[in-house]
């Protein structure tokens, strides 16, 4: 499989953690895994969007009900 390298820059408490959790699993992989899935995020916030034109929002009496059931 081909590869890009990249050169980020990241706040260096958010380095030190990352770096921590990772050890030594491969900082490319964690890397890579947290990409596809923010992607993964922005796809389904766009569906989510599409849904709401279609549709019409969620009411929000609805959201609180569900928020109780399964709280973050």
């Amino acid at each position: 499989m081909a590869v890009t390298k990249w050169s980020v820059s990241v706040e260096e408490t958010l380095a030190a953690r990352v770096e921590s959790h990772v050890g030594d699993r491969g900082l490319s992989g964690f890397v890579a895994r947290a990409v596809e899935h923010e992607l993964e995020r922005d796809l389904l916030a766009e569906y989510l969007d599409e849904l709401d034109v279609e549709y019409g929002a969620v009411p929000q009496g609805l959201v609180e009900q569900f928020d109780e059931l399964w709280p973050s």
